[in-house]
């Protein structure tokens, strides 16, 4: 057997360069390959996750913390964490090559994870919020206008009691009269005092001899007596001074007054003084009056009597404060009551009282100060209040109604056309600027630029929430919520109304808006199960801008209908492109120190001469032309005319590769022949 010496084989720096490529070109092959594959995860792909893994198992240990402070049971939560944290630490043990991995159980422990995550988390908020706002606001729109209508009503009872007090003192005072005047019919009993005045005159035949007590006239009464009139008994000279005696007359006896007994004294003139006793029975006394000692009864000469200052003359009761025209037990009928004098005030135009009572049964009250004019009218069940301003600085004067019926209440705010002091005129129509209606029929209605509903909270200081005529919400200055919650407390939504903008406007409910759902697993989805578009107003597709994009698959549209001046690309050209961009790596100004290491070209926005180069038809600008980013769309495509390029090359290489090892093949059987 010849012997075979060893063949030395000597590589030239192409041959070289065509292995290193080869090398090369398998090792980007293997990466595409496992980037592909959804069987492994790649080693970006585990480096990325181990610092997002980091972040979650952080976010778990504060979540876990809190719920146990708040006895919100973490059982669900633990057990998907415990499972999810099993698989992954066998998936990223070892960061520098790819693995195996299961990408369903994957999303099912990631899932059950996000889900028991979100349920704690709820627990949480609504224990937080249910701490917060136990109290809430209560203040009720009809409450306060039942309120209000309370308050006039109130003022309306007050206003009729005056008038029933002073209705009763007249009932009082008319019963009395009428008692006396009944008693005086029917006669005065022995012993009763009566005052008779000098206008009294006493019918004629009311007083007859059985009315006079014997010996009650004293001399003193005794005026004029005929000589005539004494047909018998004694006449003690004594005792009687007589200035011109008929001698004549007297034929026998004598004369004795205290035996004197007159049957008739028809022909007394003079007069005769005061009759201090005895009593006049069964005659007419006829007088200009007719009085008692103390005053309190007089009976004048027209037939007048007053008793207790109150006069019946004719049938008609009169008294100084009380004029009526009839009186029928205790009821006074077709009388106007007024209270105190007239308001004495230069605006008192109409002369009002400040409280009238008229027949119809219509009850005010009117008040006049330096400022205002004020009248409160009560009628037929309804309440009427009026202001009325006393100066102006044009022909508009400010006014104010408000009335009150059984089933409404509407409080009217607007001027009158010059002063009305007479309260003649009603604010209405094109007078009126402001209205407030309160009805058991039609609820609550606000008319004018300023009405509003207000609800002040707890506090004065504007914390609270006004609905304007229009119903739009309007928060107070220093506001800082307005929210939505159930009966149990918790929060439905909460809108921030806050001015610096701090607090955010949240939902805690799916949210449905057309065809689009937004529930609290995170999800943003399609009611129709069609496709979801971002597009700017004005058309066309809108920019997004996300932190992250996890995605099943990634499609763009590249329809040659929607396209123009179509050319083939200069690969070549592109792959050098790529080939001048400067990569870095680097972390964000606001990531923490479990945030993972990035890499990627950078923008430089910052200086004028560059220092990180990066094409320009990578970078990505807004519509003001302003740098934005780099434009990954073109960039990618870059990247595959960089490997199409790559592949072209390792074809060429191939091909020496081949013709390289065709002549070694022939070189060996040369020596080896």
């Amino acid at each position: 057997m010849a012997e075979s010496n060893a063949t030395q084989v000597i590589l030239t720096d192409d041959g070289i360069k065509i292995i290193n490529a080869q090398n090369t070109a398998d090792n980007a092959a293997s990466g595409v390959a496992n980037l592909n594959d959804p069987n492994l995860m790649s080693v970006i792909e585990k480096q990325t996750q181990a610092a997002q893994y980091a972040g979650l198992t952080s976010q778990y240990n504060v979540v876990l913390a809190r719920a146990k402070d708040a006895s919100i049971s973490t059982t669900a939560l633990t057990t998907a964490y415990t499972n999810l944290n099993t698989f992954m630490t066998t998936i990223l043990t070892d960061t520098t090559k790819a693995s195996d991995v299961n990408r369903d159980t994957y999303k099912s422990l990631t899932d059950a994870y996000n889900t028991a995550l979100s349920k704690v988390q709820t627990a949480l908020s609504d224990s937080f919020n249910t701490d917060i706002d136990n109290m809430q606001s209560s203040v009720s729109v009809a409450s306060q206008a039942a309120s209000s209508a309370a308050i006039v009503a109130s003022q309306a009872t007050t206003t009729g009691n005056n008038a029933s007090q002073v209705a009763s003192q007249a009932a009082s005072a008319a019963n009395q009269a009428s008692a006396d005047y009944t008693a005086l019919s029917a006669g005065v009993k022995d012993g009763s005092v009566i005052n008779i005045t000098t206008k009294t005159a006493i019918k004629e035949g009311v007083i007859g001899t059985a009315e006079i007590a014997d010996a009650a006239i004293t001399d003193a009464k005794i005026g004029n007596i005929s000589a005539n009139h004494l047909t018998a008994g004694t006449i003690d000279a004594s005792k009687v001074t007589v200035a011109n005696l008929d001698a004549g007359n007297i034929t026998t006896g004598t004369l004795s007054t205290d035996r004197l007994n007159v049957g008739k004294l028809s022909a007394l003139s003079a007069n005769l003084g005061d009759v201090t006793t005895g009593s006049l029975k069964g005659v007419d006394i006829v007088a200009n009056t007719f009085s008692t000692n103390s005053g309190t009864f007089t009976v004048d000469k027209n037939g007048a009597i007053t008793a207790k200052n109150m006069t019946l003359i004719g049938g008609i009761l009169t008294s100084p404060t009380i004029n009526t025209s009839t009186i029928n037990g205790s009821t006074i009928n077709g009388t106007t009551f007024h209270g105190g004098d007239i308001i004495n005030d230069a605006n008192n135009t109409s002369n009002f009282y400040p409280f009238t009572i008229e027949p119809t049964g219509k009850a005010s009250t009117t008040l006049f100060n330096s400022m205002d004019a004020l009248r409160t009218e009560m009628s037929g069940g309804g309440l009427r209040t009026m202001y009325r301003a006393i100066n102006s600085s044009g022909s508009q004067y400010e006014a104010y109604d408000g009335n009150f019926s059984g089933d409404i209440i509407s409080l009217n705010s607007g001027f009158t056309n010059g002063k009305d002091m007479s309260f003649s005129q009603s604010v209405s129509g094109n007078q009126l600027t402001g209205q407030v209606i309160l009805s058991p029929l039609d609820g609550i209605h606000l008319w004018g630029s300023t009405q509003s509903i207000h609800f002040s909270g707890l506090q004065m200081n504007g914390t609270g929430i006004s609905f304007n005529s229009y119903g739009n919400i309007i928060a107070d200055q220093a506001s800082t919520w307005w929210r939505v919650t159930n009966f149990s407390g918790s929060d439905i939504a909460n809108f921030g109304t806050d001015t610096a903008g701090s607090n955010v406007i949240q939902f805690n409910r799916e949210l449905d808006i057309g065809n689009f759902h937004i529930n609290t697993g995170h999800t943003f989805a399609s009611a129709d199960n069609q496709a979801i578009h971002f597009a700017m107003g004005k058309g066309g597709a809108a920019d997004i801008y996300a932190g992250a994009v996890h995605y099943t698959s990634l499609v763009k549209s590249s329809l040659l209908s929607v396209k123009k001046d179509v050319k083939k690309a200069d690969t070549a050209y592109w792959a050098q492109l790529i080939n001048a961009i400067d990569l870095a790596t680097y972390q964000y100004k606001t990531d923490d120190n479990t945030s993972h290491l990035r890499l990627s070209s950078i923008v430089d926005d910052v200086n004028v001469t560059k220092q990180w180069q990066l094409p320009d038809v990578f970078i990505n600008r807004d519509e003001d032309g302003k740098l934005n980013g780099v434009d990954d769309s073109v960039l990618l495509n870059a990247t595959l005319a960089t490997v199409q390029e790559q592949q072209k090359e390792i074809d060429q290489l191939n091909g020496h590769n081949m013709e390289l090892e065709a002549r070694l093949n022939k070189l060996e059987a040369k020596l080896n022949g």
